[in-house]
């Protein structure tokens, strides 16, 4: 379980490196971080703040119409909510 969960850190970094791409970073940064959320409720099923985070997801891909405009403020505060609930649970271990 250490070592997943260490590989949920490395994603988590990786993901928020790839912010510094712009645009681009933002796709790639949401996929990464979808992923290690992915990881983490299969490690931790009963964490509730992931399922919070899994339906902002949902409801962003619900509500986006293809623009980037006002809306991109929450999937970047979604990279933040992940880390924290990533780093959180870590304190939790």
């Amino acid at each position: 379980m250490k070592t997943t969960f260490k590989v949920l850190e490395i994603i988590n970094i990786c993901a928020i490196l790839f912010l510094l791409l712009g645009a681009y970073g933002i796709a790639i940064t949401g996929a990464l971080q979808v992923l290690a959320a992915i990881l983490f409720v299969l490690i931790f099923p009963r964490n509730k703040l992931i399922y919070i985070y899994f339906g902002l997801v949902i409801i962003f891909f619900l509500i986006w119409n293809g623009e980037f405009n006002w809306l991109f403020l929450l999937p970047i505060s979604l990279i933040f909510f992940l880390t924290f609930i990533i780093y959180n649970q870590k304190k939790k271990l």
